[in-house]
């Protein structure tokens, strides 16, 4: 990697970063896929800032929305980069990415993959968003690294219903739903965290004693427990700042209601 990227990532804290070759990633949605591309850059943003154990949402979401974050981080990034490099290409993404963002991690060598299939860092756990920079120019030293999993213990397993094929559906994916029967209704309001789910993080042995996120971007506006009360009174642009604001309003309130 240039020293101008490295330097830039050590400005911003992000300490895990890596480049590869866009031959060794994988292509999940190829119309999104820039033309002529030949690195991809990937960098972990830690954001785990403490336990925090009274929360009714999922460790992720206590902080502002990470996607506001990860933009103007990439957004930095690419425009240094675009005046070192006036004529090449650059484009930055976090989660919707036209690669596949965890084996691009992986292939980087920046963590291990769960048996949750989250990737696990060896200073953050699996408390990490991933960035993505994709590239026209040519990698400087690239990583290969060989995909290495977990210490599959299976507590995950034991801890998720899903993960085990008890159940259909992730319960993340089940309180995000727009419409929910009044049997899911039921299941979402029996659990403490009403978005989102971390068991399967909470139980991974991989994940005692994590490092705390040096990015204070994460540590600012910590919201641990949301009432209805609380999201009824935000402002457009406060609720919008919000990790958990993209389903609306009426659906997170839904899921905090009781019978």
């Amino acid at each position: 990697m240039l020293k101008i990227f490295q330097d830039f990532f050590d400005s911003e804290k992000i300490f895990y970063r890596s480049e590869i070759r866009a031959n060794d990633v994988e292509v999940i949605q190829p119309h999104l896929m820039p033309e002529n591309i030949k690195s991809v850059i990937v960098w972990l943003m830690p954001y785990y800032t403490g336990p925090h154990t009274d929360r009714n949402i999922s460790l992720y979401a206590v902080s502002r929305d990470y996607h506001i974050y990860a933009k103007e981080l990439g957004e930095k990034l690419c425009g240094i980069a675009r005046k070192q490099f006036p004529e090449e290409n650059f484009y930055s993404f976090c989660d919707s990415s036209p690669i596949y963002e965890v084996g691009a991690a992986l292939t980087g060598g920046l963590g291990v993959l769960g048996k949750n299939r989250l990737l696990i860092n060896e200073k953050y756990g699996s408390y990490v968003f991933i960035g993505i920079m994709l590239s026209t120019l040519e990698p400087v030293n690239p990583k290969n690294e060989q995909v290495k999993s977990c210490i599959c213990c299976g507590k995950c397993y034991d801890a998720c219903s899903f993960l085990s094929k008890k159940a259909g559906i992730c319960m993340s994916d089940l309180n995000q739903k727009k419409q929910l029967t009044d049997d899911e209704l039921f299941q979402v309001r029996s659990e403490k965290i009403r978005w989102g789910c971390d068991k399967c993080q909470e139980i991974c042995p991989m994940n005692t004693n994590v490092s705390e996120t040096p990015i204070n971007f994460f540590h600012e506006e910590i919201i641990e427990n949301i009432t209805p009360e609380m999201l009824e009174s935000m402002s457009k642009d406060e609720f919008k700042s919000r990790a958990f604001s993209w389903r609306g309003k009426k659906t997170i309130i839904r899921n905090l209601d009781e019978y």
